[in-house]
């Protein structure tokens, strides 16, 4: 099995090669814009949904965004598990491409989902996906919605060594840490914590255990 993690950009490169599989991740709003799609590719899963993290849709510029959602992660793992089948009893001689708008992100993620769902450890998909592109920041909240699927798995706390380790090594801070602070200092933030305890307490009235969902 081959992997390719891709940047919009980049796709014209993929147009003569054997990609039997694409993972296409491009941003909402974008239809109207022409994907240079592989054209051996037998299989293309498609969904849209802007690269934004859990902490960024907190901020005010984020709010609007679409963020990834468990039904999105179910269609990639449903999309990989298609793979497995098709390939099962073959020579493992095939490509997947995965791609999102920078190459870094949604893509870098649903690769390694994929890669797990084929059969691989989480250190082991998230190196090989590191490998395929270096330069890769997976979404965190695509894994933490993905462990919570396959559980057991840490790929939220392996996405975050990586990130701060590739941050230590540029030199510069995390923007993402900017963002964390600002929104502690934010009114917003005493909202979300008021609307958190006044929810749990709601719920122990109700009779629901501490950390369940209110159905109501």
């Amino acid at each position: 099995m081959q992997l390719a993690v891709s940047s919009r950009s980049s796709l014209p490169r993929f147009q003569s090669g054997d990609i039997r599989y694409v993972v296409s991740l491009p941003d909402p709003g974008t239809e109207d814009e022409p994907l240079a799609l592989p054209p051996s590719a037998r299989k293309i899963l498609q969904i849209r949904f802007h690269d934004v993290d859990d902490i960024e849709m907190l901020a005010p510029q984020f709010r609007k965004c679409r963020a990834p959602q468990p039904e999105h992660i179910m269609d990639i793992i449903r999309f990989f598990d298609a793979i497995a089948s098709d390939e099962a009893g073959g020579n493992d001689q095939f490509a997947i491409l995965c791609h999102c708008e920078s190459g870094l992100s949604r893509s870098a993620a649903s690769a390694i989902i994929g890669l797990i769902r084929l059969g691989y450890d989480a250190p082991t998909a998230f190196d090989i996906v590191c490998h395929a592109n270096p330069q890769s920041l997976p979404n965190r909240r695509m894994l933490r919605i993905a462990d919570a699927i396959f559980q057991n798995t840490n790929l939220l706390r392996i996405a975050e060594d990586h990130r701060a380790t590739l941050f230590d090594y540029a030199g510069y801070e995390d923007p993402v840490k900017k963002l964390e602070r600002n929104y502690k200092k934010s009114i917003r933030c005493k909202w979300d914590w008021i609307a958190h305890k006044a929810s749990s307490l709601l719920a122990r009235l109700r009779g629901y255990p501490p950390g369940a969902a209110n159905p109501g």
